[in-house]
């Protein structure tokens, strides 16, 4: 097992996911999505997660934003920002593309989630209530995270996994890209510790 996504909530809590190294053993649902509070208290949040990555909180506290990439969902969960805790589980975005899934995403002041569709070349903009609004086509298949600095995008990408297949995505695979989009994202928290 190791760590893939880590995020701080607006609280100072940290939460990170685990999964199985595909270099040991291929991904299955035994990974643990854990939160550490400030006291150095550990809790597990969510299990039998295959590969977790984005994770965000929407403008008002209310609602937890939680990647599982193999599902092809980014799901929502009803979130207590007093205690951080979490329930109600629902579908708030399904990537229908056949070889595209759900990676990592950020966050804009609009309460927009900006999510890579790895496998499908692009990031996609989808509003809080889960309707896509906007994409970005990028010049490589394997887009894995974005990330804001003031309104530009800047967006992570992987080696091209089937380069046989996808000839034209081989050159620029693993290169950083950056894009403005004319909106600022959200700051990033900082973990708050009490010890």
């Amino acid at each position: 097992m190791r760590f893939n996504d880590g995020y701080v909530d607006p609280q100072g809590r940290y939460w990170a996911g685990t999964m199985n190294d595909p270099k040991v053993h291929e991904p299955t649902a035994e990974g643990i999505l854990f939160r550490l509070d400030s006291d150095k208290s550990l809790h597990r949040m969510i299990e039998n997660v295959t590969i977790p990555n984005g994770m965000g909180w929407s403008l008002d506290g209310k609602t937890f934003y939680f990647t599982d990439s193999p599902t092809k969902n980014v799901f929502k969960y009803r979130f207590d920002s007093r205690s951080g805790k979490i329930d109600h589980r629902e579908v708030f975005f399904h990537v229908d593309e056949e070889d595209a899934v759900p990676d990592g995403f950020c966050m804009d002041i609009e309460g927009y989630l900006w999510i890579a569709l790895c496998g499908g070349g692009k990031v996609v903009r989808v509003s809080s209530n889960g309707k896509l609004v906007g994409e970005i086509a990028m010049p490589t298949r394997m887009i894995s995270c974005p990330g804001f600095a003031g309104t530009e995008l800047f967006i992570t990408s992987a080696e091209e996994e089937e380069p046989d297949k996808f000839p034209q995505s081989v050159e620029l695979g693993g290169s950083l890209f950056r894009v403005d989009v004319g909106v600022e994202g959200l700051p990033v928290d900082k973990y708050r510790r009490e010890w």
